[in-house]
């Protein structure tokens, strides 16, 4: 069984390519914290601007403050028009934007109602940086108010004082809500870059796709529509009329999934620039279609040869080879319409591995120039060319499991982790990743990743200095090259005869005090003089088995006793075996 083992691959060539594999990945760390050092120099002088919290004015002149009759009562008074709580502050009627409001509480003590209102102002978030900056730090800022009502109504009083707080508590909610709803949509339009125009091309021969789902989804429920290719990009259009358009330039990734071992088949699109889609950032979008079942019912009579059975799956393989066909078409045609630009890639099956990177177990697949998890929603992808190094958690005999950590070249941005990686996978995860020169490292324990990116960002020069990403290393590293050079100046003469001359210093020693002990050399003395031979011992062995028969039946007896003998009657005993 050995010999059959290693005549396809034998211990001098695994070896060998291990040694290959570890001297790869020490030039990978060399050329990894050289051009770390070199690109974070780039990036230390154009250093991003401070942001500036935005200063809203609720009236720019005093003519447009309201005049109601509440302002002139001194009562609180809400604007909702410009967005603006008009509060009594030592009798006169002041104006506060309600982006200057942080939150607000009510309460009612006894006979009286009570009104809080907390304002933003710098250092509100108690320890913690403040992510923003003030315009004027140096003003003066309320940090603040409680105003009190009574809850009795005096006689000629239509209502009770404390209404007004009451209607203020409400009207502040309506209008923090909706100001709150407005910034939160123009947040998410701050980072959509502006798209071409897309040109349709009228020819009836463009490549085209039907009955494609798309997710993320156009309404609550799924709906089905056509993936067509024009000029400059893609338009979806779906049953009810929706038009979803996708540029060829800002198409960063393009990967076409066919259905071997899934349920569905897809085409995916991830994006340089985020578009807005249903009110929200979206990067990445796909098209698909369901190859067969995905839900089994388990209430019908299922038979194993029955003929619908037979016939269904015939049915399911052609039509998987159609959809294959049609989806391969539409990219070959689409290569070639736009002249390479979007080039379609499909993942090695043959390489996947299974992990956890968000909450379920996924089959992550490595691409040309990623790894991908396409099946599951939201994907998963990361661009080998932006990994910096991948370090793999939790790597020790006694785990069933390891962790694998991406460290991306921009540390600004957040590690990605995927979880759950059986451990019979590490082999093959590594040797793909030293294919694609990418560095990686393992440990026993799990780090504090935020911890550490936000310490190499604060002193980049000094972490770099100190070895940079070689604290990764395990340290063992150095004891293990020891000892293998150890192991390779090792002598079996030279051990063989330093063993012959230690045992008969041994024995000469042993001899000597055999000799002086007198009585008690019998019992240290060598089996072959003190020892008893076989018939002595199984002589021994048969006596041992007598005596325990005799305990035995003693036992029995004792267990069993006979009933009182009558009188005159004798019981004879049994002698006993000697």
């Amino acid at each position: 069984m050995r010999t059959a083992l290693l005549q396809t691959k034998t211990r001098k060539v695994e070896v060998s390519s291990e040694d290959k594999r570890h001297k790869h990945q020490k030039e990978l760390a060399e050329k990894v914290n050289r051009e770390a050092r070199e690109r974070l120099t780039k990036v230390k002088s154009n250093a991003p601007e401070e942001k500036m919290r935005k200063s809203n004015v609720s009236y720019k002149t005093a003519d447009k403050m309201p005049t109601e009759s509440e302002i002139s009562q001194l009562k609180i008074f809400v604007d909702r028009k410009y967005e603006t709580i008009i509060v009594p502050i030592h009798g006169a009627a002041t104006p506060f934007h309600i982006s200057a409001v942080k939150n607000i509480s009510q309460s009612v003590e006894g006979d009286y109602t009570y009104l809080r209102i907390n304002f933003f102002h710098p250092g509100a978030t108690l320890g913690k940086v403040d992510s923003t900056v003030y315009p004027n730090p140096d003003a003066t800022f309320v940090k603040e108010i409680t105003y009190r009502a009574t809850n009795t109504k005096e006689p000629g009083e239509l209502s009770a004082p404390s209404s007004n707080l009451n209607t203020a508590f409400r009207l502040i909610k309506e209008v923090q809500k909706r100001f709150k709803t407005r910034e939160a949509e123009e947040k998410e339009k701050e980072g959509i870059v502006k798209q071409d125009q897309l040109v349709i091309n009228q020819n009836k021969a463009n490549p085209k796709l039907k009955d494609l789902y798309i997710r993320p989804n156009l309404a609550q429920k799924r709906l089905t529509g056509t993936l067509e290719a024009h000029t400059n990009g893609f338009r979806y259009t779906s049953i009810r009329g929706d038009k979803v358009d996708l540029l060829y330039n800002n198409i960063k990734h393009a990967f076409f999934q066919p259905c071997d071992g899934e349920m569905i088949i897809l085409l995916h699109f991830h994006l340089k620039n985020s578009i807005l889609f249903g009110k929200k950032k979206q990067q990445d979008l796909q098209f698909y279609t369901e190859v067969g079942e995905i839900t089994t019912d388990l209430g019908k009579n299922q038979y194993m040869h029955d003929r619908d059975d037979l016939a269904s799956e015939q049915a399911e393989r052609e039509m998987r080879q159609k959809l294959k066909a049609a989806f391969k078409t539409f990219c070959e045609k689409v290569v070639a319409i736009t002249k390479e630009e979007v080039d379609f890639d499909v993942p090695f099956r043959d390489l996947a591995f299974h992990g956890t990177p968000y909450r379920s177990m996924a089959l992550l697949m490595p691409t040309s120039s990623c790894l991908v998890n396409l099946t599951e929603w939201p994907p998963f992808i990361v661009t080998l060319d932006e990994v910096e190094l991948i370090h793999f958690e939790r790597v020790s005999f006694a785990m069933k499991n390891f962790d694998m950590v991406f460290v991306f070249k921009e540390y600004s941005r957040k590690v990605a982790n995927i979880n759950s990686i059986p451990m019979n996978q590490l082999d093959s995860i590594k040797e793909w990743l030293n294919s694609v020169d990418i560095k990686y490292t393992e440990g026993l324990q799990s780090l504090n990743w935020a911890k550490i990116m936000k310490t190499i960002t604060t002193d980049a020069e000094g972490f770099f200095d100190n070895g940079g990403w070689s604290f990764l290393e395990p340290e063992s590293a150095s004891e293990g090259e020891d000892s293998s050079a150890e192991d390779d100046a090792y002598d079996p003469s030279d051990q063989e005869g330093s063993e012959e001359e230690s045992s008969e210093e041994e024995y000469s020693e042993y001899s000597e005090e055999s000799d002086e002990s007198g009585e008690g050399s019998d019992e240290l003395g060598s089996s072959e003089e003190s020892g008893k031979d076989w018939s002595e011992l199984e002589e021994e062995a048969a006596e041992a088995d007598r005596e325990k028969e005799v305990v035995s039946d003693d036992d029995t007896r004792k267990r069993k006793r006979p009933a009182p003998a009558k009188k005159g009657s004798s019981v004879a005993k049994k002698p006993r075996r000697k």
